[in-house]
């Protein structure tokens, strides 16, 4: 995979959340080996630390036929040298009808339990399977009770909004707070926003919705960093490349700041296939549910 991943990694070392004993070399744009020599497979990749360990879960995508896919992890104490753990997940066992794609792990104290909060929808590329219409997307959850064991998911669910709407939910990014209170960061298709909502204690279902974010971005993810929220995400141009920009706030229910575009090394490509074209909107503060 090619590792632009790399921009995440550094904001998060930033936020002081995270740490490594030694200085390595983390190489950007290239593509990231594991232990056996095999190209990291993690499309939609989630990193996570639980203890003194890394782990890299994410989409094992192979091109054509989801029924093939997997979740794969991989670990790593120093961010740099990954080893390849296992499937945790597979496509027809333990409850998982799709594949998943921007997932995140994060650990239940009170549970004891690993959750998996994922994005339940099939990807558009691949075979309609009879059992699982395209329907509008909803957020799984699954538990293990070791970072590296057999994921089961429990469920899946569509929230709605206040209003009563349902929406068709996206990519995502999962968030467990200083108090352990857990949200997730969801892009809703239908009003092309960017929706907070708080999880159960459990972390195993949505509890209610925090606020909405207007503005057409995907692939978003938030970190606390001296008692700011900063959320990232990057615009909408299908497969292409895209820059990434970021909002700020002290509170996840608002108000958030204006979008400001990530400085990268190298710049975003902007590699436009069929005439897509980039579009990031923005409306003035956020919407808060009450």
């Amino acid at each position: 995979m090619k590792a632009d991943f790399h921009t995440f990694i550094t904001l998060l070392l930033l936020s002081g959340t995270w740490s490594i004993a030694a200085e390595v070399t983390i190489r950007n744009d290239t593509v990231w080996k594991d232990d056996r020599g095999k190209e990291i497979m993690c499309q939609g990749g989630s990193l996570c630390k639980f203890g003194d360990t890394f782990y890299f879960y994410g989409w094992a995508d192979y091109p054509g036929d989801n029924r093939h896919d997997t979740v794969t992890c991989y670990s790593s104490k120093n961010l740099s040298d990954w080893k390849f753990e296992r499937h945790v997940a597979t496509y027809g066992e333990n409850g998982f009808n799709i594949i998943p794609d921007r997932l995140h792990v994060l650990y239940n104290e009170s549970t004891r339990k690993y959750v998996m909060i994922t994005k339940h929808r099939l990807p558009y590329q691949d075979p309609v399977i009879s059992d699982n219409p395209r329907k509008a997307g909803e957020i799984g959850f699954a538990d293990c009770e070791t970072p590296t064991g057999d994921f089961v998911l429990r469920s899946h669910e569509r929230p709605k909004s206040p209003s009563g709407e349902w929406y068709a939910y996206g990519d995502l990014c999962a968030f467990k707070d200083t108090d352990g209170k857990a949200y997730v960061v969801n892009q809703a298709g239908g009003p092309q926003a960017l929706y907070i909502v708080q999880l159960t204690p459990d972390y195993m279902h949505y509890a209610k919705f925090v606020c909405k974010i207007p503005g057409r971005l995907e692939a978003p993810y938030l970190i606390k960093m001296k008692d700011k929220y900063w959320i990232f995400a990057s615009g909408i141009a299908g497969w292409s490349s895209t820059p990434t920009y970021y909002t700020t706030a002290t509170s996840l229910a608002g108000p958030w700041s204006e979008l400001k575009k990530v400085a990268t090394e190298p710049a975003s490509k902007q590699l436009l296939r069929n005439n897509l074209s980039v579009s990031v909107s923005w409306a003035d503060g956020v919407v808060p549910f009450r």
